[in-house]
């Protein structure tokens, strides 16, 4: 399984894009590596967000399946303090956690199907040298019971022994 998902994630890594509002150079995404699940990882965030208001805009491309999202925002200051005016994914907006000096929003239990689009938007207020990382988790829909071949295999032998046996044992009773 791990092979297969493998390709696939490092496409749809090559396949996110993202853009920022002008100064904001320093947005970031990373993926994490693919679990033996299939699962991953994905880290995101904005560094030194200077200007007074900002719009981070993440177009992402994951597999079917179901993520989770986080994004927290610390300060020590007023010039690091982030005013979320709006924290969505494909248009559901987040929950608030705490707030204040140590701020969190999240959003659980998203379905995902590849080939929608998928858009995280950041809306908000800096002031002045803010910052904010996020995380999403993925893991992919369970595969279908679709048995491999080898097991194709024992359940054709066991149908053509179990059958073997009945046609021998009508052969008997007819016998009888």
């Amino acid at each position: 399984m791990k092979s297969v998902l493998a390709p696939v994630v490092a496409a749809l890594a090559a396949a996110v894009s993202l853009t920022a509002a002008g100064a904001q150079a320093a947005t970031y995404i990373n993926y994490g590596p693919t679990g033996a699940d299939g699962g991953f990882t994905i880290t995101f965030g904005n560094t030194g967000i200077t200007g007074s208001s900002f719009t981070d805009v993440f177009d992402l491309a994951l597999p079917t399946g179901r993520g989770d999202f986080v994004i927290t925002s610390t300060m020590s200051g007023g010039s690091q303090n982030i005013t979320w005016s709006s924290v969505a994914f494909n248009g559901d907006e987040f929950s608030a956690g705490v707030m204040g000096w140590n701020e969190f929003r999240f959003l659980n239990g998203v379905e995902l199907t590849l080939g929608e689009g998928q858009q995280l938007v950041l809306k908000g207020a800096s002031g002045g040298n803010a910052s904010y990382s996020g995380v999403i988790t993925f893991m992919p829909a369970a595969p279908g019971a679709v048995p491999e071949p080898g097991a194709w295999a024992l359940m054709i032998l066991g149908f053509g022994g179990a059958g073997a046996v009945l046609r021998r044992a009508r052969g008997r009773a007819a016998f009888a």
